[in-house]
Order: structure tokens, then sequence, then C-alpha cells
């Protein structure tokens, strides 16, 4: 993300159109193009000036290819040589030189291949001996965005090789972007932090009229680089969850002569722009490499799931990359794993990374595991993806940590996929299933705590970007279920449907171990409740029977043991004990202990090490592949800061919860999970139901404390913005391991002070 101030960037692009250079003799003259399709600005293709290096895909100096289809045809004039070529465009695309005598059949007389690092990127090839009266440039999109700044050609190879072209620096298109969305945070608070509704001096109304100007300004500017790149996504986060802290701050802080409709309609329409922020402003985030088109389906999370549930009878929890290998070699490399050996691939049995070469015993015979008709049917479906994803990251997706969804989950999974063909259609529909589960959560929430708090839930789903990692789970299936089931047990605890919620935790918990938490916290506010009764009983106030107070838990943990019988009883059942339950426990317990550089808390935090760096042990001469080890050694090392901490925010928690509602219990429970476990940075997606703490309670002072911790999580969205300014992912998500330590305790903080009120009794 290019930082430029407005008159660094004029001074430099005067100095730029000064000192253009002068064509080189042998560059053959290209006018423009007599015939093109589907490409955007085609005229920068051949203006004489090129981006600078490592600029935005879509600079502002850059013709922008839309589709598979894109092409652009010059005429030489006459059947002219071609020795020499030179292009500049995105890193990861593709571009295809062809030419023609009659401008009818063309033939590819050079490719340029896709390059590093991101930006776009100069290619040059000389030698090509080619002779046309007509070129055509077309490319192969690496993903959705595809551009090139400056084609040019050559009759001969000039002296000077690679060819000096004059760059012209300009603003990005997705500068002025971010700029408006930027200039739209600020008017808003501005608009919400200062108006009153009895106000009749102007200001008030200039800030809102500002704040329409600026929507406006900055739905042009999207439009107008749509599809958005991801350094736009981010700040219309950060924008998102900004305006919103200070719209529940305003109206639990200040709410004389607020504008009570005003700011809610304002946060409806920030949460609604957060959704679309997590499903990339509606445009598809993946790629399809056969259809050479942008794809709404995660076909990275998908190509280990959807084999892991379909064929689960055959892979269990450790085959599926094995069978990938297998199913790849018989089909496109005539059964030969010769030309893969040295392929990485993560062996599921002890999460270690081996070649393939190292497993080739263990590739050939996972075969046997399948009938002639089932292997048939699991190539065609793999074919699906490494088609689609493209051959190199079909087998770089062997990497990945492979299905460790619970048999629970699974069971419910292969109900949707257990006979379903690998397809684009079909994983569409499933894809379904998590924003209807997001919709039924809002509906629910909106119905027991309010609009106001629903709404809040909306946008720190949508404005956090913890979750992501190269790519958020848009185009997944049920990755959102058991947050969705843990946020409907809240609200039934806090509707006192003690059956029900859990019911629903129970289920949330038989899916993700995560939501344990939430159960258990139940007895700290029980347990004072039903001390406190005794007390009063003792000192002969007429108190009822103290076991009254165990009511709720006990009809709880009704819910619980039946939804536990039931799905634990079916999931052994269909797919056995052994193979389901236990596999699935040995794997999560390895999965647990190994260092990630995505994992997130308590842990992550207490096990951060500078010496063990990569750059750190590559500049000492060392292995930078040892940073796995030496951080699980660091993690030993540092055990007791990882228990004292796990103390502190123990009996922060049951402290703070002691006095309060059962669900606010529950919501606490879920804050102790980057506390308790090691979890990877998306489930800490669960935070879009923190805001649901203290929301039930009335009053004034009670929605002053909810207001606060509303703000706290919402803040806490908006400040991740500043880990983008990390180069490394494993530097960003360490600082949102700290800030996430950060917020824990503050919103426990918040809930302590709320809980020295009088106790709620929940005995019915």
């Amino acid at each position: 993300m290019k930082r430029i101030t407005v008159g660094i960037a004029g001074l430099l692009w005067v100095a730029a159109a000064g000192c253009s250079r002068e064509a080189p003799p042998e560059q053959i003259r290209l006018d423009a193009p007599v015939e093109a399709q589907h490409v955007v600005h085609v005229g920068r293709l051949t203006d004489g000036t090129r981006s600078f290096e490592g600029s935005a895909w879509n600079s502002e100096t850059a013709a922008i290819f839309r589709g598979s289809r894109a092409y652009a045809i010059f005429d030489l004039g006459e059947l002219t040589p071609i020795e020499a070529v030179y292009v500049q465009g995105d890193n990861n695309d593709e571009f295809i030189l062809a030419t023609s005598e009659d401008g009818e059949r063309f033939t590819t007389l050079w490719t340029a291949p896709a390059v590093g690092p991101q930006g776009l990127r100069a290619r040059w090839k000389s030698g090509l001996g080619g002779r046309a009266r007509y070129a055509k440039l077309s490319a192969i999109g690496g993903d959705a965005s595809v551009s090139a700044s400056e084609f040019q050609l050559f009759s001969a190879t000039p002296s000077v090789w690679p060819p000096k072209v004059s760059v012209l620096l300009a603003f990005e298109s997705s500068f002025w972007a971010r700029l408006s969305l930027l200039l739209f945070g600020l008017m808003a608070i501005l608009a919400v932090l200062l108006h009153r509704r009895d106000a009749r001096k102007p200001l008030s109304t200039l800030l809102w009229v500002a704040t329409l100007l600026s929507v406006a300004i900055a739905g042009y500017s999207i439009a107008r680089i749509w599809p958005v790149e991801t350094g736009v996504i981010n700040v219309s986060r950060a924008v998102c969850a900004a305006v919103a802290c200070a719209v529940v701050l305003r109206l639990g802080l200040r709410p004389v002569h607020a504008r009570q409709g005003l700011l809610t309609g304002l946060l409806a329409a920030v949460a609604f722009m957060a959704i679309l922020t997590f499903y990339n402003f509606g445009h598809p985030q993946f790629y399809d490499v056969d259809a050479r088109k942008p794809t709404y389906v995660h076909t990275w999370d998908m190509r280990v799931y959807f084999p892991f549930v379909k064929y689960f009878d055959e892979l269990g929890y450790d085959g599926v990359y094995l069978a990938s290998v297998k199913a790849y070699a018989e089909d496109e490399l005539d059964g030969s794993l010769e030309r893969i050996e040295g392929t990485q691939l993560r062996d599921l049995r002890d999460y270690e990374m081996r070649t393939v070469s190292d497993v080739e015993e263990e590739v050939h015979a996972v075969k046997d595991r399948f009938s002639p008709e089932r292997w048939t049917e699991f190539k065609q479906d793999m074919s699906y993806f490494w088609k689609t994803m493209g051959r190199g990251a079909y087998l770089n997706s062997l990497r990945d940590h492979g299905g460790n969804a619970t048999p629970a989950w699974l069971l419910v999974a292969h109900a949707i996929y257990g006979s379903a063909e690998a397809s684009e259609a079909t994983f569409l529909w499933g894809a379904l299933l998590d924003p209807l589960l997001l919709l039924l959560f809002f509906v629910v929430a909106w119905r027991t705590f309010g609009l106001r708090t629903a709404l809040v839930c909306l946008v720190a789903y949508g404005a956090t970007t913890i979750y992501q990692f190269g790519s958020n789970w848009g185009g997944s299936t049920l990755r959102n279920d058991w947050m969705v089931l843990l946020g409907l047990g809240v609200c039934a605890l806090a509707s006192r449907r003690w059956y029900l919620a859990g019911l629903l935790l129970g289920w949330g918990a038989m899916i993700r171990a995560f939501p344990v938490l939430a159960l258990v916290f139940l007895a700290a506010p029980v347990a004072w409740r039903s001390l406190a009764a005794v007390r009063r009983r003792r000192a002969g106030r007429g108190e009822p029977s103290p076991f009254l107070q165990l009511l709720p838990l006990a009809k709880v943990g009704a819910g619980v043991f039946v939804v536990v019988v039931v799905l634990g009883g079916l999931s052994a059942s269909r797919f056995g004990i052994e193979r389901s339950w236990s596999a699935w426990s040995q794997k999560i317990s390895m999965h647990a202990n190994k260092p990630n550089v995505n994992h997130i808390g308590l842990i992550a935090s207490v096990s951060y090490e500078p010496d063990n760096l990569w750059h750190n042990l590559h500049a000492r001469g060392e292995d930078p592949e040892q940073w796995g080890p030496l951080t699980a050694q660091t993690m030993r090392d540092r055990r007791w800061i990882t228990i004292a901490g796990m103390l502190f925010y123990t009996l922060l928690g049951v402290a703070a919860c002691r006095r309060l509602r059962l669900a606010d219990a529950a919501v606490i429970g879920t804050l102790m999970i980057p506390i308790y476990f090691y979890p990877a940075n998306y489930y800490l997606h669960i935070l879009f139901i923190w805001p649901l703490l203290l929301a039930s309670r009335a009053g004034p002072g009670g929605s002053r404390d909810w207001s606060l911790i509303a703000a706290a999580v919402l803040g806490f969205c908006a400040l991740q913005w500043f880990g983008w300014l990390i180069p490394s992912q494993y530097g960003q998500f360490t600082l949102w391991s700290g800030m996430f330590l950060g917020l824990i305790a503050i919103v426990l903080f918040i809930a302590l002070h709320a809980s020295k009120r009088a106790a709620i009794s929940e005995t019915v």
C-alpha cells in the first residue's frame, strides 16, 4: 500500500513526465488496436509509459482485462519481423503474445509467465524469430484481477535490453477509494458525536450533509475500481467498526439530545457495509483456473472438507492427502509419482511435513481402501479441484491440516454431501447455509436483545479481519455453525428457555469443543447465588431453598445431555467410535500442540521469541524450518507464564460473572477460548457474539456498561487494521494475539464493575 502525500506525488508526476525517453529504432510502432474486447483503458498499453514496479494491479497507468475473453489486436501495417517483446503486467497473470499474417488465424509466439512478488511486474523476451502483420495480446489470470500497463514489440533486439521504459507515477485508483472511505468515517464520527436533536445551529446539519456527500463519493470511488482490492476492503472494515463504535458510545454515554432513530439508521448502514466487506463487496474472491473466471466457491477449503465428508468411510482423518496424490498421479501423471516426488504434504498421522517420496508406499496403499467404483468416483470428484484450483495450488494445498471437524459435524455435513458430485453448483448451494445461519442469529438476537445489539453483532462479524488468512471463509460450508449455535444459546438463556439453551450450547460443543467453556462458566453465578441463599437462610430471612438456584443449571444440563447422547450416539453408530471420536481426539491433541503461524491467544503470545523467527535463523546460518521445534520448546519453557495468565483471566472471569445473568456468564466463557486453547485465527471470529454481554441489563447503568463493551469490541475491530502495516503474517498474528488479550481484560473489567450491582434471580 503506497502512501504518497499530494505534494510529493505531484512533483514525481511532473518529474516523470519530463523524463520521457525516445523509443529505440528497433521498436515497432503500435497505434490504437484495430480490435479490442473487454479491455478497459486499452490505450494505456501503448502509451510508452509503465507503472512503478510493484504498483497495484489497478493502478491509474494500467489497462484492465475483464475476463478470460479479453484481448487487444494491433495492426503492424505490414509483414514485420518480431524479435523481442516487453510487457509489464500483474505478477500472477500470464500474458500471451499471438501473431497472424491475415488477422484471422493466430498462433502463440510467446507466453509471459507469472512472476513474484505482488504488483505490476515487467517481463521481456528476445530471440523470438517471429514475423507477422497482426499481434494479439491476451491474458490468463492467476486470479480475478488481471491488468497490464505497457506492451512493446521490437523488430530486432535493441542494444539496451531490457528496454528503458519511462515510469509514470500516479495515484492509484484504490488510493482515492481508501481516502474517500476515511473521509466518510471522519464525517460520520463528527456528525455522531457533535449533533444535538434540538440543535438549531447549522453545524449539525452541515456535518450530516457532509456525511451523505462522503458516502456518495466513497460509493463512486469503489464502483470505479470494482472488483475492490484487499487494501480497500481492510480500510472499509476499520471505518465501519470506528463509526459503529462512535454510535454506541454516543447512545450509551451521551444519550441526551441524541437522535435515536438517525443513529440507529447509521448503525444499520455500516452493518450492511461491514457484511458487504466480508463478502468482498459482492465480487467472487476465488478463481476457477479451468473456466478462467472468478468463482464464489472456496475451493481451497472445500478440496479438504468435501472428500473428507463424502469419503470418510475410506479416508478417515488420515487419508485425504494420500488419496489426493494417488488420484492426481493416476489421471495426470500416468500413475507415476516421479515428477512430484519432492512435493511436500502433511502426514495427518503425526502432523509432520514429508515429501511424496517419503510416503510413496502409503500413497499407493490408500487405493486399497476403496472399491473400484468408489475410487473412480473419488478421482472424478478430485479432478474438479485440480482443474479449478490449478495443479500448483492443488498440490500446495497438501500442506494444510486436513479435516479436523468432530464426528457430530461430519454427521450433518455427510447428509449434505454424502451423495453429491463435486461441482460449482453443489458448493454454491452449500455455501448459502452460513449466511442463512447468520441471518437467523440476527433475527433472534434482535427479538431477544433489541435491534441495536443485533446490528452491533453484525458489524463485528463483518468488520473484524481476524479470520483472514489469505482469504475468508465465504464460499465454504458450515464454517460458522457452532458460533451461531453459541449465539442462539445465549439468546435462549436470556429468554430463560433453559432446555433450549442446553440443546443449542450442547450442539455447538459437539461441533467444536470451544463452547464447553460457555457451559462451564454457567456454574459461577449459580454457585454464588446458591451460597448467598444459604447465608440468608441461616440468618433466618425466610429465603427459599438454595436448591432452587440450581434449577436453571439443571435444566440446561438436561438439554446438553440429550443432544450429546443423540449426536454422539448417531455419529458413533454411523462412523464407528474408534474411527470417529477416538481418531478425532488424537488428531486434535496433535493439532493443539503444534506451533502454527496463524494461531492466536495467550499461548501464542507467550511462545513468541524473536530469536526463533525465520529471518533471524537464516541470518545465523540455521535452518528456518527449525522455527516450529524451537517455538514448541519455548512453549514448554514458559509454561509457568501460561499457567499464571490462565489463572489471572480465570479469576477475573469468575469474579466478573458471579452476579450476572447466565447469558452473560456464557459469553464470558467464550472469552476464555484464546486463554485456555491455542486456536487458529478463524475460530476467534466468535467475537461477533461478544456484544451480547450485558445486553440484557436494564436501566441507564446497564446501558452504559453494554455500550462500553460494544465499543471495546468495535474499537478492537478498527485497530486490527494496523496489523496490515506488519509485512509478515506471523508478525500480524502476534500483534493481534496481544490485542486480543488486552480486549478480553478490558471487557472483563467492565463486566466486573457491572456485577457489583445486586444479583439477579433466575430460579425460574
